[in-house]
């Protein structure tokens, strides 16, 4: 007889305890990897509130200037812009190429932090200074992977910068007006004291040949004697001009102020082939305002500045007050070409700035707006390319 066949038994229990076993130390490893998962997730809220607790704007870049990251404050910098996923310089300065001397190149080409500042031109925030700081962020091989930049607005501290500057330049250029015109009234009390001596002695020689021949002598010296007066007017509101005011306001007449302003450019208009005019229709006791009338006399002296800029061969340039029973109003309107090059949207903003031919300063009429409301008046401005423009100043009337 043949052998008999040995029947394979399977342990079923055994392969039942493997897997059961394999199954328990899978669910293990699932668990561990949730409660990392869970972990990471804590850790990285817990990131993204420090970010989104700075005050400054917030962005990490990749290595090819993407944006991964912007915390709450970069959003609100810039709303219904979605920052995600576009280049820094397309989000940030509507650029289609990578910035000049971009800054986020050298921190990942020199593993450093970089500081600087910021002007915009273009887009909602055109005319704001950004402070910016970029900082590596290095992986395991010590490669800078991400950087981190940070932005901040200092636009109002710049422009509290640019106005006490223009302060100090203010105060010192009065100190200096009020030096040259005390040296310069000097010479020109001994020019009209004497002209006025001569012209009495010429009187006492009448008739003859002598007389006759002095009539020219006489003329000449009435010119000089009204012309040596009229400097020492020019001084004396010069003086006037640069004199430092006290800190407290006071009941001013605006009329009065803006005819010292204008006398002041009596002679540069001339020069510039500019006519001034100045139509006063503000009724009898209606043109007492509050204020400083160091403040008045410089908010006018930059708008007239501004207007003769704008005239450069020469033109026109129109006051007119008014009132009613609450304020009064000053138009101040030239003829010349307002370039559209010269000006923002907003003509008040500190990057507006008008600039001089030649070496002449810009003028800031941010400044002018502030003055204004500093004496809880309005400014308006509007022109148009061919026929000029106007500022339109109103300041609430002080009751007499």
């Amino acid at each position: 007889m043949g052998k008999a066949v040995k029947q394979q038994v399977h342990d079923f229990k055994g392969i039942g305890s493997s897997k059961i076993g394999h199954f328990k130390e899978v669910r293990k490893k699932i668990t561990e990897l949730e409660n990392l998962n869970v972990k990471l997730a804590q850790r990285r809220n817990r990131l993204e509130a420090i970010f989104n607790s700075i005050s400054d704007g917030l962005t990490i870049l990749d290595r090819n200037l993407n944006i991964v990251f912007a915390n709450r404050i970069q959003q609100a910098m810039f709303p219904g812009v979605s920052l995600i996923g576009r280049k820094c310089f397309q989000a940030y300065y509507h650029k289609e190429d990578i910035c000049k001397n971009c800054p986020s190149l050298k921190t990942m080409a020199n593993d450093e932090t970089l500081q600087g500042e910021v002007f915009i031109k273009d887009g909602k925030f055109a005319g704001h200074y950004f402070e910016w700081t970029t900082s590596p962020i290095m992986d395991q091989t010590g490669r800078v992977a991400e950087i981190i930049l940070l932005m901040r607005d200092v636009t109002k501290r710049k422009d509290d910068e640019f106005k006490l500057m223009q302060a100090d330049r203010m105060a010192a250029i009065g100190f200096l007006a009020a030096g040259i015109a005390h040296e310069i009234n000097n010479p020109l009390t001994s020019i009209s004291g004497f002209s006025e001596g001569l012209l009495k002695r010429l009187k006492n020689v009448a008739g003859g040949e002598v007389g006759k021949k002095l009539e020219s002598f006489k003329e000449y010296l009435e010119i000089i004697h009204a012309e040596a007066y009229r400097c020492k007017n020019i001084i004396q509101r010069l003086q006037e001009f640069s004199r430092i005011s006290g800190d407290d306001f006071e009941p001013l007449q605006i009329d009065r102020i803006i005819r010292d302003t204008v006398a002041l450019f009596r002679q540069h208009a001339k020069d510039s082939k500019i006519i001034i005019s100045f139509e006063n229709r503000l009724t009898k006791g209606f043109g007492t305002i509050i204020g400083k009338e160091s403040l008045l006399k410089h908010l006018f002296l930059n708008l007239f500045n501004h207007a003769f800029l704008c005239m450069e061969d020469g033109g026109a340039l129109k006051l007119t007050s008014s009132n009613d029973d609450k304020n009064a109003e000053l138009q101040i309107s030239h003829t010349g070409c307002v370039k559209p090059d010269r000006f923002h949207v907003n003509i008040f903003d500190p990057s507006c700035m008008t600039q001089a031919t030649g070496d002449g300063n810009p003028i800031d009429l941010s400044i002018c707006y502030n003055i204004v409301q500093h004496h809880k008046g309005d400014i308006q401005f509007s022109s148009n390319v061919d026929q000029g423009a106007t500022f339109t100043l109103r300041f609430p009337l002080h009751p007499n």
